[in-house]
């Protein structure tokens, strides 16, 4: 029998321990919501990761009440409810996505849901990913460009920029 007919390695200290949500106040008005899974995801399998890893997003709380990247769909009821426990969604003003793929696109169907109000800012290619899902998206997406800004106030003003895509590298 060869070693890849084997099933993979069990890690019994991180097996059962559920996804969770962390939250923290990383700023003025500002909080972190990670979104920790303690199973080793697939891009990241040549790291230990002994304490999880986690998908961050970010809420800040000013005039206005913007979310930014709200985790994939294996976090998106704990997510919701911890989220919910930190604002009132019918408050929510924005929602920003600072790269849209399928996993994600379920939490944001769902936080939508919960707060039509809110209007969702990305940029022209996340837009066109939107409106070609099954979803219906309508008037609440609103694409950015680079060096568009959106005052939240209290000191909180988000410019947004075209980040160039960084290659991996290979060994």
């Amino acid at each position: 029998m060869c070693s890849s007919d084997l099933p993979p390695a069990i890690d019994w200290q991180t097996a059962s321990r559920p996804r969770d949500v962390q939250v923290a106040e990383i700023g003025q008005h500002t909080l972190v919501l990670r979104s920790r899974t303690w199973e080793r995801l697939k891009f990241e399998v040549e790291y230990g990761r002994r304490r999880g890893t986690t998908a961050n997003s970010y809420l800040i709380r000013a005039d206005k009440t913007l979310v930014i990247d709200p985790p994939g769909e294996s976090f998106t009821a704990i997510y919701l409810e911890e989220l919910q426990r930190h604002l009132d969604l019918h408050n929510l003003d924005y929602i920003v996505t600072s790269h849209v793929n399928s996993n994600r696109l379920a939490t944001l169907e769902q936080l939508r849901n919960l707060a039509p109000q809110a209007t969702i800012l990305c940029s022209r290619p996340a837009a066109n990913v939107f409106k070609s899902s099954l979803i219906a998206w309508n008037d609440d997406l609103c694409p950015v460009r680079s060096g568009d800004r959106v005052d939240l106030g209290q000191g909180h003003c988000l410019e947004f920029f075209q980040a160039p895509k960084i290659g991996r590298a290979h060994v």
